[in-house]
């Protein structure tokens, strides 16, 4: 019966979003707690040896030596459970010798750069043995494929578990990257083609359900490996309905449908993840929107009797489109939005930004080739230069003014 229950409350609980979305909107006017710790700073940077498709001069070597100059102390490292895995009969997850090594040799040289903590993100699943998908990004539907389902689940929080017994040095498990980013081609349902609008969609609570499954196994798993590893909610976007994500998957949790294939009802969303883990770029909003957006969504717990737990953004800061006067905006930016997560949002443990570098070599688009706080290694005019934005992050993090460290690779274009 609590099966029948699980797969259906899917479809009920939709009646409920008029009264998620008043939820949404309640923010809490008190005084703002004073921070306990220190906030933290880490970077995004993809490593072309684990992304040979990226920016070439993004190597392993180049990548570590700047993130040591700068300080960063977390980095956010891609483990995509189909690079690291083949999956054989029984649904047993076998490491891929050449990416478990290059794993090793990535942790093992950022350590040596003063990285101390590694959040590990899948933003690419594995299937069980035999079932084969239409694009990436698929999800068995557990109302038609009930069994394939719970196979999916348990195959993904046993992919975890190994990767945490595999590399102790990853602190936080951050189960997938945005599931619930709408238009997006990742968790769709079976017959859904990649980057087509066809209609292979769940909704934001379906969503909402399925990802408070797959983190009760996924925290269980890497809970029995590691007790101290912390495991974050997946890095959700924060867009459109993806704004609410938090407030539906706590319903889901509360609504005692979870976890699917289990004889009883787990209600304790501490069972369920350590860690809030969510997405904001400053972009075209100002200070002001910014913070209310993130707090409104952070809130969440609150409005759930889930006060107190910690927070970690995992992508922040802001492209400047390879427009200067753009990159003097977001210098001026930068200190006031350190300063407000360091005053105004104390449940913040870290915040991760997006990205290190530049784009050489490879291209996406004019916004995405443009998040790095230094020009690519690969520029010829002006390898790894620091942006105006990144000077400012330096001098306040490391209260100086001597950014000369940062002009390691392009000494000669140091202001006099």
């Amino acid at each position: 019966m609590k099966k029948i229950i699980a797969v259906f409350l899917v479809i009920l609980l939709v009646v409920c979003v008029a009264g998620c979305d008043n939820n949404s909107s309640k923010t809490n006017s008190g005084a703002i707690t004073k921070r306990e710790t220190p906030l933290k700073y880490g970077i995004n940077a993809h490593v072309f040896e684990l992304r040979p498709v990226m920016d070439p001069s993004s190597t392993l070597d180049n990548i570590a030596d700047m993130s040591g100059v700068f300080g960063f102390e977390y980095y956010r490292l891609s483990t995509p459970l189909d690079s690291m895995f083949e999956v054989e009969e029984g649904d047993t997850p076998v490491f891929k010798e050449g990416q478990r090594k290059l794993i090793h040799q990535v942790i093992e040289k950022m350590s040596k750069s003063g990285i101390k903590k590694f959040v590990a993100v899948s933003d690419a699943p594995i299937y069980p043995y035999g079932y084969s998908v239409t694009t990436s990004g698929v999800v068995p539907d557990p109302a038609v494929e009930k069994d394939m389902y719970i196979r999916w689940i348990k195959l993904y929080a046993k992919a975890w578990a190994m990767i945490v017994e595999e590399f102790p040095e990853i602190t936080h498990v951050e189960s997938m990257n945005e599931p619930e980013l709408p238009g997006a081609n990742i968790f769709t349902k079976q017959g859904h083609q990649w980057g087509v609008d066809d209609g292979y969609v769940y909704s934001i609570t379906e969503k909402a359900h399925m990802i408070a499954d797959l983190q009760y196994y996924i925290y269980k798993e890497v809970k029995a490996i590691n007790p101290k590893v912390i495991v974050t909610t997946p890095g959700f976007s924060t867009h459109g309905e993806g704004h609410d994500i938090l407030d539906y998957i706590y319903e889901s949790i509360e609504s005692g449908a979870h976890p699917y294939g289990e004889d009883f009802a787990e209600t304790d969303p501490d069972k369920y993840f350590d860690s809030i883990n969510f997405h904001k770029y400053l972009n075209d909003t100002t200070l002001e929107e910014y913070f209310e957006h993130c707090d409104s969504f952070y809130k969440a717990c609150e409005r759930h009797n889930d006060a107190g737990k910690p927070a970690i953004i995992t992508e922040c800061g802001f492209t400047d489109n390879g427009n200067e006067a753009r990159e003097v905006m977001n210098g001026e930016n930068m200190v006031p939005l350190l300063e407000m997560y360091n005053e105004k949002m104390p449940y913040l443990e870290a915040v991760m930004f997006y990205m290190l570098n530049d784009y050489s070599g490879y291209s996406v688009s004019d916004s995405e080739d443009n998040f790095g706080f230094f020009s690519s290694f690969g520029d010829p005019e002006k390898p790894c230069c620091p942006k105006p934005a990144t000077l400012e992050f330096y001098k306040y993090i490391h209260k100086t003014d001597d950014v000369s460290p940062l002009y390691k690779y392009c000494p000669e274009l140091m202001p006099k």
